[in-house]
């Protein structure tokens, strides 16, 4: 089937099962049938595909950033490529696809390179066998180009033609689905939706635009119905991470910790709608600290550590000029560091306790911190985040939302990867009402060979037997992707 019959018969029929659509907007890549592995790889792949893209835009033909970049990007091609396989990706209603594998985690990821490529047409790229780097070179020009350079040049069409590409397919195809109203269709929309607010927040500051509240408080408001509606398929999606973009990302996922730590003290829509607006705002500040310092890969001099410890007061300064933001909001931006004991910063003379929904924001804030790879330190495992947060109840947090959060998340949070008294290797997906015992997802048996996956609770007798969690694994040393493995992947 053609593009232009896939485009006709989904525009004609939006009512087209998800599968169907899927083949019919690929067309022939549906008949390639990509490895777990490979669909694994395609996060790297979008990785160098978007960096390749800024480095194409922001500098000259030549410049070692953009050769490197573009090495990059073909060194992973090539690994297709040699597997046997065309790469097709397909760019459509803010999602991204490999093939017919749509890629649900890497859509909320990348939903910037998504919507670039959408705004300027190219909603299906396919990198072919025989593609060298030369070719590729000239085909990330075209890549690069906005819609409207795009337009200038005679359209799309015109552009390939012009730029001798024969084996990169880039093309516009059109399409229509119903997604429905599913709750994971519904949390991971309302997580993009967070994501673009706080970037524009982040971005209008950058260019001394006044800021609005409307954006932060309805992104807010979004999160807290998703969250109260289904909150297992929203702290799953609160793992999910971006070093490009961590500051976005995390202020998101701090927010959806916030709001399930918050919902258990009260379900008031007033407090978790202000709670949800502080901890999203929570790192503002950061926007007018020079990006050297918040980018620094090592241990800040004195001087510098100073300038960063003023990101809260200022972020609660620019919280203050958003007409409509609730005043507790601004309170939780300028406390999330003061510590439970007052040992943090900015000290407050007169001194005085720290207010309930800072501390909720200050317990989310290093849980998701230290589980994110950040320019100066690698990810910590979800078990240890959760034992330092332990650590510093009575210190730096209070110790009624310590075990709150324990009770919460579990002993072993979602994502951990553990193995159990039988051998097995296992990733942690939920808690259950016994915090040592939660449901897991079985990956490989007691020769730490991979098998097909399959759930357990713990917590059940009848499905656990005398199974239990042994100890807690390093995803990375046995070479684990975590996220192939959760439910909503």
């Amino acid at each position: 089937m053609t593009n232009d019959q896939s485009a006709s018969r989904t525009s004609a029929d939006p009512s087209v099962s998800r599968t169907e659509f899927e083949r019919a907007l690929i067309g022939e890549a549906a008949s390639t049938v990509f490895s777990a592995r490979q669909v694994a790889r395609a996060r790297e792949l979008l990785a160098r595909l978007s960096g390749a893209r800024r480095a194409v835009m922001l500098y000259p033909s030549g410049h070692f950033i953009a050769h490197d970049s573009l090495v990059a990007l073909m060194a992973i091609i090539e690994q297709y490529h040699k597997e046997g396989v065309d790469v097709p990706l397909v760019f459509f209603d803010n999602e991204v696809a490999l093939g017919d594998r749509l890629l649900g985690q890497e859509s909320i990821i990348f939903d910037q390179l998504t919507r670039d490529m959408m705004e300027s047409g190219q909603t299906s790229v396919t990198f072919l066998r025989g593609l060298d780097t030369d070719e590729l070179e000239r085909a990330l020009h075209v890549l690069a180009a906005t819609g409207h350079a795009i337009e200038q040049g005679g359209g799309l069409e015109a552009m390939v033609a012009a730029s001798s590409i024969p084996h990169v397919r880039i093309e516009t195809v059109a399409f229509a689905r119903d997604l429905g109203d599913s709750a994971e269709t519904n949390s991971r929309h309302s997580y993009l939706h967070a994501i673009e607010a706080i970037r524009g927040l982040g971005q209008g500051a950058a260019n001394e635009e006044p800021p609005s509240a409307n954006q932060a408080r309805d992104a807010a408001s979004s999160l807290v119905d998703n969250v109260l509606d289904n909150q297992t398929a929203m702290l799953e999606l609160s793992g999910l991470r971006s070093h490009d973009e961590y500051t976005f990302f995390h202020s998101v996922n701090v927010t959806i910790l916030a709001i399930a730590l918050g919902s258990l003290i009260s379900t008031n829509r007033r407090f978790l709608n202000s709670l949800a607006a502080g901890a999203l705002l929570h790192d503002i500040g950061k926007t007018s600290v020079d990006l050297g310092i918040i980018n620094n890969r090592g241990a800040l001099p004195a001087e510098e550590r100073e300038v960063m410890r003023t990101h809260s007061a200022r972020g609660a300064a620019m919280a203050a000029k958003m007409h409509g933001l609730d005043r507790s909001a601004i309170v939780m931006i300028l406390e999330h560091h003061m510590r439970y004991d007052l040992d943090g910063y900015p000290r407050r003379k007169p001194s005085r306790a720290q207010h309930l929904a800072s501390r909720i924001v200050a317990l989310a804030d290093v849980y998701d911190a230290v589980t994110s790879r950040r320019s100066y330190a690698e990810a910590r495992p979800q078990f240890e985040a959760m034992e330092i947060v332990a650590k510093g109840a009575g210190t730096l947090f209070d110790p009624a939302l310590v075990r709150m959060f324990v009770q919460m998340m579990g002993i072993y949070p979602p994502r951990s990867v553990v193995r159990l008294t039988s051998g097995e290797v296992a990733v942690v997906t939920r808690p259950t009402i016994d915090i040592a015992l939660p449901c897991v997802r079985v990956i490989a048996d007691a020769d730490d060979a991979f098998i097909d996956p399959y759930d357990v609770d713990l917590s059940d007798p009848e499905q656990a037997g005398d199974r239990h969690i042994q100890q807690c694994l390093d995803p990375s040393a046995l070479n684990i992707e975590v996220d192939d493995y959760l439910p909503l992947r």
